[in-house]
């Protein structure tokens, strides 16, 4: 007291005590501590993708760098007997697959334009040729149709064989099976038309020829040799 009074300080004029802090609880300083962690990890994670793509973007680029270099280089010295070869190789196999492209198309262009003027020929030959032919259809028998247009008588097969299913059939099969098989028994149908096609024709002429003259009784009389008296009267010199 004697103190205070002599440093001329009133009683009312003494500073209040600091009022106490507000003190968190453990639950929320254990969030904050979480928080940090989870702000903490996510800041390296993102350091560590960022060195990442760095690192993978500049070998990338230095990849890139060395793949022009060696390109570069490779054609300032022109390029290798082994890639010559390759690129010739490959040049080669690529002309060899479109001229054997151009000539299967050729091939089937040609064997369709034959196959056509040849029906177009029999046509001639038959009244009910369109009728018997109409229901045969060419791209369900392409093997056979193949191997019937190289025949002189293409026609003719495909309106006997329009005529006889069941032949068409069977050589259909026996020409996907063995073409060579199928071309023989074509050859010989073939044959058998011409000859039956033939041998209407001569009959054909055989019956509208002029029928032979009759024969006219000879005037001449038979004789053997020696002049019978009425020969000898005809004769000029004996007349008077």
């Amino acid at each position: 007291m004697d103190d205070l009074n002599m440093s001329g300080a009133q009683p009312d004029q003494i500073e209040p005590p600091m009022q106490q802090q507000k003190m968190l609880s453990q639950d929320e300083v254990n969030s904050l501590v979480a928080r940090e962690k989870q702000n903490a990890a996510a800041r390296a994670r993102q350091e560590v993708e960022r060195e990442y793509q760095q690192k993978a973007m500049q070998a990338q680029q230095q990849q890139q760098m060395q793949s022009q270099q060696q390109e570069q280089q490779r054609m300032s010295q022109g390029p290798s007997e082994a890639d010559a070869d390759a690129i010739y190789q490959q040049v080669q196999e690529r002309f060899n697959k479109e001229m054997q492209e151009r000539q299967f198309q050729q091939e089937m262009t040609n064997v369709a334009n034959s196959y056509h003027a040849k029906m177009d020929y029999s046509r001639k030959s038959y009244d009910d040729f369109d009728d018997i032919t109409k229901d045969f259809e060419p791209t369900a028998f392409p093997q056979l149709v193949y191997l019937v247009s190289g025949l002189e008588n293409a026609g003719d097969i495909i309106y006997d064989l329009s005529k006889n299913p069941q032949k068409l059939v069977t050589l259909d099969t026996l020409a996907q099976r063995s073409p060579r098989q199928a071309q023989a028994e074509l050859l010989k149908l073939s044959q058998s038309i011409s000859q039956n096609s033939n041998a209407r024709t001569e009959a054909d002429q055989y019956s509208t020829s002029a029928p032979l003259n009759p024969l006219q009784p000879s005037r001449v009389s038979g004789s053997n040799g020696k002049l019978t008296v009425r020969d000898l009267r005809d004769m000029p010199w004996l007349k008077g």
